[in-house]
């Protein structure tokens, strides 16, 4: 930290938020050396704030413990950037229109992370994760040598407060003298969700792009969130379930006409959709599954099928045995690379028996009613792959619910050239609607998520 520090004293006030970029990124991650010089909060909840310097502009260390967050705050005068050095945080945007107070943007980092807070932004910054701290680095121009004059919101009270020159954090606080000045019933209130309401996923990137353990972790984290009500899902959603039933329906027959005598079903969630196509087949093969989420194999249990709770790559399960079938539906696309989703179909070929079949769905890159061109525009307008991501990829939550997933979107192309490397010969590819004419088998590869029948070489 001493060269870092020693650089800001020495260095020219930056007049551009440029400039203060290229002051920032001439430092290798590895040389803030922080870990001594991390500040433990005053008060229990609260951040811990260790000031640098401040001359010729601020650079502040802050600790955020597990379920911490500052206000929502507005910067007014001055410009900076963030530099997450350990976790992961969420920057969280806000704008006030006509007394409205709108949560119009959440974004997350992780280490190596460098955001942008323009003068005049309104947001709040809060640590991700529930289970391990984060720790981040600060860098603004003018600096702040008190946080006296700062405007924070408080949306349980829907009050404005400013802060006082004894104020330690930019966090809402009862003590005397935290603030200046309070307005009560100062705005009204519109969350992100309520906002996006009419959405039942909404686009949640991670920069940078986290490593595949970490992936695998986020993915487990939001299914087992939701497994209880998985099936509710495929039942209820009209869009859902027709796109489902389709699919089952195309598989069961594939399956029927190779008279298949046993499946593993890889991702295989609650397993209702592999009973279901068992069912639809009217065969009575043995149903293997396996999936990263411990709950989902516990609702998959419940139906029979002998789950288990790995990742298909690292398993060792089924070292011994070979199936007639593989399936993998609804989840191919949450493999985090390229070059692992090539492993995933060597490692199946190496379970299937000669001519074997693999039954796999992928979201559509050229799907105009889906997410795949929004998630190529974004991977080329944010420069996404300086962050580690490919084309088509998208982390994702959904509405009302705070755990994010990753999945990649898919061109036709890139899937017949894994299949073909990995030892398969493509029979059928269809086209089937899901956000638009869901369920309904397409012409037009533009209009619907693609489904492949590969039979093993």
């Amino acid at each position: 930290m001493k060269r870092i520090i020693d650089a800001i004293k020495a260095t020219t006030i930056p007049s551009t938020a440029k400039e203060l970029k290229q002051f920032i990124e001439q430092f290798n991650l590895d040389e803030y050396d922080y870990a001594p010089h991390l500040s433990e909060p005053e008060t229990e909840g609260d951040y811990g704030r260790n000031i640098f310097t401040l001359d010729p502009f601020e650079c502040v260390l802050i600790n955020w413990p597990a379920n911490t967050e500052s206000g929502i705050h507005h910067h007014d005068g001055l410009f900076g950037y963030v530099l997450v050095l350990e976790g992961e945080i969420e920057n969280i945007c806000y704008r006030k229109v006509d007394g409205i107070l709108e949560e119009c943007e959440i974004q997350r980092y992780g280490r190596g992370a460098l955001i942008y807070e323009p003068d005049g932004v309104i947001h709040k910054i809060k640590n991700a994760r529930s289970d391990t701290r984060a720790v981040s680095i600060h860098f603004y121009y003018p600096p702040l040598r008190t946080l006296g004059g700062l405007r924070i919101f408080d949306i349980e009270r829907r009050a404005i407060g400013v802060l006082s020159d004894e104020a330690k954090t930019a966090s809402w606080s009862d003590e005397d003298g935290h603030f200046t000045s309070l307005e009560h019933d100062a705005f009204e209130f519109k969350s992100f969700d309520e906002l996006n309401a009419r959405k039942s996923h909404i686009i949640s990137n991670v920069l940078p792009k986290p490593a595949t353990d970490r992936i695998n972790q986020m993915n487990a984290i939001y299914f087992s969130e939701q497994a209880a009500q998985y099936d509710f899902y495929d039942f209820n959603l009209p869009k859902r379930k027709s796109y489902v039933d389709t699919i089952d329906e195309l598989i069961a027959n594939e399956l029927t006409n190779r008279q298949v005598k046993s499946v593993i079903d890889i991702a295989c969630g609650t397993g209702r959709r592999a009973v279901n196509i068992r069912s639809i087949s009217g065969l009575d093969y043995e149903i293997s599954g396996i999936d990263i989420s411990e709950k989902m194999c516990e609702e998959a249990r419940k139906k029979g099928i002998d789950a288990h709770h790995e990742a298909w790559l690292s398993s060792d399960e089924h070292s011994d045995e070979t199936f007639s079938c593989a399936t993998f539906l609804y989840a191919f696309g949450h493999i985090p690379s390229r070059e692992l989703r090539l492993l995933n179909l060597k490692k199946i070929g190496d379970h299937l028996e000669s001519g074997g079949l693999l039954c796999f769905d992928v979201f559509n890159q050229n799907d105009q009613n889906e997410w795949g061109p929004l998630a190529v525009k974004a991977y080329e307008n944010q420069n996404l792959a300086d962050h580690g991501y490919e084309p088509g990829d998208v982390f994702y939550r959904k509405n009302g619910f705070k755990s994010a997933a990753f999945v990649h979107y898919f061109t036709k192309n890139e899937v017949e050239r894994l299949l073909d490397q990995a030892g398969f010969d493509i029979e059928k590819i269809h086209t089937v609607g899901y956000s638009k004419n869901a369920g309904e088998i397409q012409k037009d590869e533009s209009q619907g998520n693609l489904l492949f029948i590969a039979r093993k070489r």
